[in-house]
């Protein structure tokens, strides 16, 4: 297996050897203060802009991003310089006065200059709210498909949601925040950022350019993944904030059937994290809540998710690390380097990992990603497998009706975090369950899904203390909150994760029936 490694390590920097020798060339560039100052030489014929900004960026080893609305990135240019500034050949290309550009990191930002566009203007005529609000969807941009659980926030700031499965987002941010940057990231893609002030309040639509990692020495460094996740354990305390801090955080479980939505709970939580070290356990404050559930008098069974908020909080990896990231376990499980990705402006490793034998509750399969540089690990995505799920089934059901067999078929996870300040903190967790039910005296088994999604959106170290008991809630319980009217304002300045159109539309048309129900009974 090592010298299996080793061939593909040879093999890969005799191919970075040629990319080298390849691309010099064109890599001299003139000495300035500003990558924009510097001079190039650039030559393209009848090639798109799109194609002609990814031939810049990799001449100056910089990317672009920019809202695709700003710019007719499929209008052919030609163009023939010697010797030219960065910026005036963007002047040329773009042709476009109202375009101005700015440098953030490694990326150079293409905006409008400063004048009001819509969201600045709603700002203006909303003094009387605190918040502003930003909707829009982040899709691939070679395929359109959309892109689920990506990462949205505020550069450098701990404000932040997800994308829904739909790849929609829904952000609140102070008006005060209109100066900051827009910052997207996902797991094999280049990051995307974007001005504030450059968005509008609805549709906005933001794409991601796939990556494909340029494997550099150091990538290639270590190649035994259990060597690389012994020092991701053992630098836990370098990568990650294992003090206490405050996550304020939006949770939703959410219950499909063949016929639909059959409940939804929301929630808008804040979580005292606890120490990565010590006896303490997490704790939940309830901060606003809304429920619905609609089961029609002819329904004989329904689905509640118990304990969903233990669950989310027991998937932070790092401090409640599964037997398949615990030392003493890795013998049971079999780990290779199966891709190298882009994750948030870096590189990860893909660790690929499957049980041995089979290991009851432990019978875990899946994929755990690592950053390169500081091995960090930033995401897992795993799954009970499928020979465990038939034997462990009955654990994940607490309680069921006499003469109904309920089978679950499916179990997926995921975690994910996010780099502050140079440390990381828990962002995302997620989980899918899969259910058959069978009735009794009925021919066919009817299929039930549950997810609960549990999505950081501020986070807190200043002044960190333990809520008074009184003020907390179970987590393992079943959630259950009081019936609300769906209402596009109701979360008011907190941020959550905006619902899929099928998903609203389901849950204004159950509120309408209720509405309907009890205007009968009245």
């Amino acid at each position: 297996m090592i010298n299996k490694h080793q061939n593909i390590a040879n093999i890969i920097i005799l191919i970075l050897g040629i990319m080298v020798f390849v691309f010099k060339p064109l890599q001299a560039i003139s000495q300035a203060n500003s990558i924009l100052d510097s001079t190039i030489a650039y030559k393209a014929k009848n090639i798109t802009l799109y194609q002609g900004l990814n031939e810049i960026g990799t001449i100056i080893n910089y990317e672009f991003s920019y809202n695709s609305d700003l710019i007719a990135s499929e209008r052919v240019i030609k163009v023939h310089y010697n010797e030219i500034t960065v910026n005036d050949l963007l002047n040329k290309i773009l042709n476009d006065t109202m375009l101005c550009f700015c440098i953030a990191d490694k990326q150079i930002i293409i905006r409008k200059k400063n004048s009001l566009n819509s969201l600045s203007l709603s700002v203006i005529r909303a003094e009387s709210k605190s918040f502003v609000q930003i909707r829009g969807s982040i899709f691939n941009k070679k395929t359109g498909e959309a892109l689920a659980f990506a990462n949205v926030s505020l550069l450098g700031k701990s404000i932040g949601t997800i994308t829904n499965e739909k790849g929609g987002f829904n952000l609140k941010i102070d008006y005060s925040n209109m100066i900051d940057t827009l910052a997207v990231s996902y797991i094999g893609y280049k990051n995307s950022y974007i001005p504030m002030k450059q968005l509008s309040m609805y549709n906005n639509t933001i794409y991601l350019e796939e990556d494909l990692v340029q494997i550099k020495e150091v990538v290639i460094r270590i190649n035994d993944a259990k060597a690389i996740l012994k020092k991701s354990l053992d630098k836990i305390k370098d990568n990650y904030y294992t003090d206490p801090y405050y996550i304020t955080s939006f949770y939703r479980e959410i219950v499909t059937s063949h016929n639909g939505l059959e409940s939804i709970t929301e929630a808008v939580i804040d979580v005292y994290k606890s120490p990565y070290q010590g006896m303490f356990s997490d704790q939940i404050k309830l901060v606003k809540s809304r429920k619905n559930e609609y089961y029609t008098q002819e329904d004989t069974f329904s689905l509640k998710l118990k304990g969903g908020l233990y669950a989310s909080l027991y998937l932070d990896a790092i401090k409640n690390p599964s037997y398949f990231l615990m030392e003493e376990y890795f013998h049971n499980y079999s780990y290779n380097i199966s891709n190298v990705v882009t994750f948030d402006n870096s590189s990860a490793y893909v660790i690929s990992f499957k049980p041995r034998i089979y290991l009851e509750d432990k019978s875990f399969e899946g994929k755990i990603y690592v950053n390169t540089e500081n091995l960090a690990i930033v995401a897992c995505e795993f799954n009970i497998t499928t020979d465990a799920i038939g034997k462990i089934g009955n654990m994940l059901v607490v309680k069921k009706r006499f003469g109904t067999r309920v089978k679950p078929t499916a179990v997926k996870y995921i975690i994910n975090y996010r780099k502050l300040n140079g440390k990381y903190y828990m962002n995302l967790a997620r989980g899918e369950l899969d259910f058959k039910v069978k009735y009794r005296r009925k021919l066919f088994s009817s299929d039930f899904k549950t997810v609960f999604e549990f999505a950081s959106n501020n986070i807190d170290t200043v002044e960190v203390k333990r809520f008074e008991r009184i003020e907390t809630i179970s987590a393992h319980d079943v959630f259950i909150d009081e019936d609300f009217q769906y209402d596009h304002q109701f979360w008011g300045d907190y941020n959550y994760i905006s619902p899929d159109e099928t998903l609203e539309e389901a849950l204004i048309r159950i509120n309408r029936k209720i509405d309907a129900i009890k205007e009968e009974v009245d």
